[in-house]
This record gives structure tokens, C-alpha cells and sequence, in this order.
């Protein structure tokens, strides 16, 4: 029964993840049939991984309430139904409704379902348990833009949420039926609504001035700065009502520990880059440079393999090496991918993008858990849950809000490319026949202003990533004081992407 259990659990996490990344090179066939602007379609990936972040701290306050079979069985009705949306819909709002409440349904699934593990299993066999879930847990992101683009090219986008049905529900059904007699006790536990209220209004805002700023003028629009202003506001009264509460519901004081501060914002900034700069790659690829969504997915398999390597390496050396050093190596290791992608230009073959991919790979499976070591180095038990809960919404809303700002930073810097370009057309123009030329100049113009703004996203991103790593040289040596690595691995998966 538990295996059973184990295997339903596990196949739900996937599902949830893998529809993280199977989503992005769906969005420019997703903009073209819901009659949308390819940035409108950014806002229903970037406002997913927001729904997602709010639903980590309240995962907890579900599971004491209303029980794991419960909590498990509506959230994947929830994600099921919200599925069934999107798959129907034509209208774009509803459809964007629809992905923020998968989003939330998603995220409750993940830290309830290991509960759920480390629970039901003996302390014998939770390894099994837990093997199983980090299995889960590192595949599915980084196959989901390879799969995700052959969904696309194949059967339609659409076939993403329909196959997401059916597997949806039975999980949700198999869960409720092995877990009805076997739950713990339920509890009543309160909820910090006013933070949750300040955190939802302060995120929501935020993000929606993001979302909003390459449409409207950013500065130039009173909305962008009264979404600003009550975003800023509410996140400082967040601020000051969770430091003094009695039941919080983000541990804010953890930020006093100069770890925990440390690979916070190294998560955070690493998060921001690294979601953003993907969602760019996949999406400009097929819009500026014509490729399809299936050889957009191929160009990103090499990183997929060669990060669960890494990853499967990391998770055995982890505890025999500074954390700090493979954070270092890890983050270098991505600013030299970034630097080199940096310098493609459009006569780059096929099979020279994929090397800067395999780099990448070799150094993601060690990236993430890393920084999440020292984060939550001298933690354990529920205070490393804590912690966890935390740095989740972090690395979360880092994705949620690396989406519109790498697209606006790409859509700035190609206009204005685009601009001193056009400025010397004359000489582009000389060289073409008369007949085409002016079809071709704008052609040329709009695909060399695409990609001297994709070469200087990458160029600004890998130094960010250098800044990160310089950032953990003020980090103290970490400290493993869980004493069971497998349920620390759990933990750490549950933060990584």
C-alpha cells in the first residue's frame, strides 16, 4: 500500500513540475489562439510561479486543518479542473485565471505530498520513499521544454492540459482512497491571515507592475507607479508584522543568521537569472529566429542530461565537500555559459548552441543545492521546514519575476538596436535589389536588433551570476545538522527548480 501510495505521490509531483517547464515554448503558440500580444502570454507563466510561491507557506495551515487526503484531493481536483480550462478556453482571461489557480493547486501539492512520505514510511524504508521523490523532483523541469515542444509541434499546446486531466484526478483519487482510516490527527492551527494578505497584495503588485511596465511606459503610467507603491508599502508592513508575530507565516527572522541571508539572496538573484533568461531563449528562439518549438526543446535536452549527472553527483559528495566551493565552482560555471551564449551571432550552426547547453548542465545539478546547503546550514527539524518554506517562496517569486524583467530588458535593448541600425540602412540597402530591399532591410534590421539584445541579456546575466558567487565568500562554513540525509536531500529538492 505504501509503495502504491509512494508511486501516485510521485507521479503527481511530476505532472505538477513538468508542467513548469512544458509550458514555455507553448507560449508563443498560446498567444497566437488566445489573440494576445506574446508579452500577455508571459504574464500566465510568470503569475503560475507567483500562485505557486503564495502556496508553499500555506501548505502547512492545509495539512493541519484539513488533513493530508483532504488537502491532496482537492488540490489535484483543483489542478485538474483548472486544466480543463485551459485546455477549452479561448478567452485569454479566463485562461490566465485558470494558470494561477493551477499554480496554487500545484504548489500545494509538493510539500504536502512529502509529508505525506516521510510520515508513512518506517525509518527502515523511507529511504525507498524518498529516492522516488528526488527521482520526481529533478527530472521533470528540465525535460519539460524538450517534451513540452514536441506536445506543441505534434498534437498542440492544447494536448498539454488534456493529458494533464486524466493523470491529475487519478492521483487525486488514489491518494484519498489509500489514505482514508490512515491520517493524523487534525489540528487547528491559526493562520497568519494579515500576513498572508500583506504578502498576497505586496507580491500581487509587484508583479503586475512588472508585468505591465514594457506595455504601458513603466514611470511615464501613474498605474506602474501606484502598483509600485502599494507593493512597496505592503511589503514593508509585511515586514514588520511578521518579525514581531507569534505564529508567522514567513520566518523572517531567520535572515539574522548570515547563511540563511546569504543563500536567500543567492538563490533569489540565481533564481530571477536563470528562469528568465530560459524563458527568453525558448521564446525568442522561435519568434526572432524561426525556430520551431521541438528543436527549441532539442537545443535545451544536453543541459537536461547533464544536469541530472550533476545533480546525482552532488547529492553523493555534497556532505565531503564545502558547500561554499561548489556553489563557487557551480556559479562560475554558469557565467562562463552565459558569456559564451552571449556571443552567438545567426550564422551559429545548430550543434555550436548545444555546447554552451552540456556547460550549463554540468554545473546546474550542483548549483541549486549548494546554495540551499548554506541557507539552511545549523537548521533542522521543524525550523529547517521553516526555512525551506521560506526560501521555496524566494526561489519561486525569483522565476515569477525574472520573466518580465529579462522580456523588458530584451524588448528596450532591441529597440533601441533596432534604431542605430536603422539609422544606416542606406548602406544595408545599396547592397539589395531594389524590388525586395525593404522587406529585407526591416527583416535584417528586427533580427540583428533580436540578437544583439539576447547577447546582452546573456552578457548582463553572467555577471550576475559572478556576482553571486562573490557573495558566498562571506558565507561561514555550513553545517549539517540534520541527521538524516536522506530526508535533508528531500528537503533541499523541495527548493530546487
Amino acid at each position: 500500500m505504501v509503495i502504491l501510495l509512494n508511486l501516485a505521490i510521485g507521479l503527481g509531483h511530476l505532472l505538477v513540475l513538468f508542467n513548469t517547464g512544458a509550458y514555455l515554448p507553448m507560449i508563443p503558440r498560446v498567444a497566437g489562439s488566445l489573440g494576445v500580444n506574446p508579452a500577455y502570454a508571459d504574464w500566465t507563466q510568470a503569475n503560475f510561479f507567483l500562485a505557486m510561491a503564495l502556496a508553499f507557506p500555506t501548505a502547512t495551515w492545509f495539512l493541519n486543518r484539513w488533513g493530508e487526503m483532504r488537502s491532496l484531493l482537492g488540490a489535484f481536483l483543483a489542478f485538474a479542473l483548472a486544466s480543463a480550462v485551459c485546455a477549452q478556453t479561448s478567452n485569454y482571461d479566463w485562461f490566465l485565471a485558470a494558470r494561477i489557480v493551477q499554480g496554487y493547486a500545484g504548489g500545494l501539492t509538493i510539500p504536502i505530498s512529502l509529508g505525506v512520505i516521510l510520515r508513512h514510511y518506517t525509518p527502515q524504508r523511507r529511504n525507498i520513499g524518498l529516492t522516488l521523490w528526488g527521482v520526481a523532483a529533478i527530472t521533470p523541469f528540465t525535460l519539460g521544454p524538450t517534451i513540452g515542444g514536441w506536445i506543441t509541434d505534434a498534437l498542440g499546446w492544447r494536448w498539454l492540459f488534456y493529458l494533464n486531466m486524466p493523470i491529475a484526478v487519478a492521483v487525486a483519487l488514489i491518494s484519498a482512497i489509500l489514505l482514508v482510516g490512515r491520517e493524523a490527527d487534525h489540528r487547528h492551527p491559526p493562520l497568519d491571515w494579515p500576513g498572508l494578505i500583506f504578502l498576497l497584495i505586496a507580491l500581487a503588485a509587484l508583479e503586475s507592475a512588472l508585468n505591465s511596465g514594457e506595455i504601458i511606459s513603466w514611470w511615464r503610467s501613474n498605474t506602474i507607479i501606484f502598483l509600485t507603491t502599494i507593493g512597496a508599502a505592503a511589503l514593508v508592513f509585511f515586514a514588520l508584522w511578521e518579525w514581531h508575530s507569534a505564529h508567522p507565516l514567513l520566518e523572517l527572522r531567520f535572515l539574522r543568521r548570515r547563511n540563511f541571508l546569504i543563500g536567500a539572496i543567492g538563490l533569489f538573484i540565481t533564481a530571477l537569472f536563470f528562469q528568465g533568461t530560459m524563458a527568453l531563449y525558448i521564446v525568442g528562439f522561435q519568434l526572432t529566429m524561426g525556430y520551431s518549438a521541438w528543436m527549441v526543446g532539442l537545443l535545451l535536452l544536453p543541459m537536461a542530461i547533464f544536469s541530472k549527472l550533476s545533480a546525482t553527483l552532488t547529492q553523493r559528495f555534497l556532505n565531503h565537500i564545502d558547500a561554499r566551493i561548489l556553489g563557487m565552482i557551480s556559479l562560475l560555471g554558469f557565467s562562463a555559459g552565459s558569456f559564451w551564449v552571449s556571443s552567438y551571432n545567426r550564422t551559429a550552426s545548430f550543434d555550436e548552441l548545444l555546447w554552451p547547453q552540456i556547460l550549463v548542465g554540468m554545473f546546474l545539478g550542483g548549483l541549486f543545492p549548494a546554495l540551499i546547503a548554506i541557507a539552511l546550514s545549523g537548521l533542522r527539524g521543524a525550523a529547517e521546514m521553516r526555512g525551506t518554506a521560506f526560501l521555496n517562496l524566494l526561489r519561486v517569486s525569483g522565476q515569477a519575476m525574472g520573466i518580465p524583467i529579462i522580456a523588458t530588458l530584451f524588448d528596450r535593448r532591441m529597440i533601441l538596436h533596432a534604431h542605430f541600425l536603422a539609422e544606416n540602412g542606406g548602406t544595408i540597402t545599396s547592397m539589395l535589389n531594389t524590388s525586395v530591399k525593404n522587406a529585407r532591410t526591416s527583416d535584417y534590421i528586427t533580427h540583428h536588433a533580436a540578437m544583439l539584445a539576447f547577447n546582452e541579456i546573456f552578457y548582463i546575466a553572467a555577471w550576475g551570476f559572478l556576482i553571486v558567487a562573490g557573495l558566498l565568500l562571506l558565507a561561514k562554513r555550513v553545517v549539517f545538522a540534520e541527521p538524516d540525509v536522506r530526508v535533508r536531500q528531500a528537503l533541499e529538492e523541495l527548493v530546487e527548480p
